[in-house]
């Protein structure tokens, strides 16, 4: 998960508000959210392979039956969520990165695995 973390803060220097997002017609949003998806996955594919082949996966390959594939889907709900509650002054769009709610949304779907460390056992 450290490698999320480590993408995202690159990210954040060309970081898009929800505010200019939303301003965006349908087509540039999505290709927006391709290219960052492509970018955080192309990165991550060098140290977790199969990491990054899950996201992209999750993001791209449609539900049978449904329009969209399941990460869509469920960015798509919590962009809704975030635009609800800026029209009830509980959200500011402009403070809030369409990337950090992807990054949000992946680390809830593929959590990162904690590692016990091995504890050595004393000899008596």
């Amino acid at each position: 998960m450290r490698y999320f973390l480590a993408f995202f803060a690159l990210m954040s220097a060309q970081a898009m508000s929800l505010k200019d997002f939303n301003a965006q017609p349908d087509k540039e949003q999505s290709a927006y959210i391709a290219t960052f998806i492509d970018k955080m996955t192309t990165d991550l594919r060098d140290k977790n392979p199969p990491l990054a082949q899950n996201i992209r996966t999750w993001f791209a390959r449609k539900m049978e039956g449904k329009p969209l594939s399941e990460g869509m889907e469920r960015l798509g709900v919590e962009l809704t969520a975030l635009d609800l509650q800026a029209k009830d002054g509980k959200a500011d769009l402009s403070k809030i990165q369409i990337e950090s709610i992807i990054v949000y949304l992946v680390k809830q779907k593929f959590p990162p695995q904690v590692v016990t460390p091995i504890t050595p056992v004393k000899k008596p």
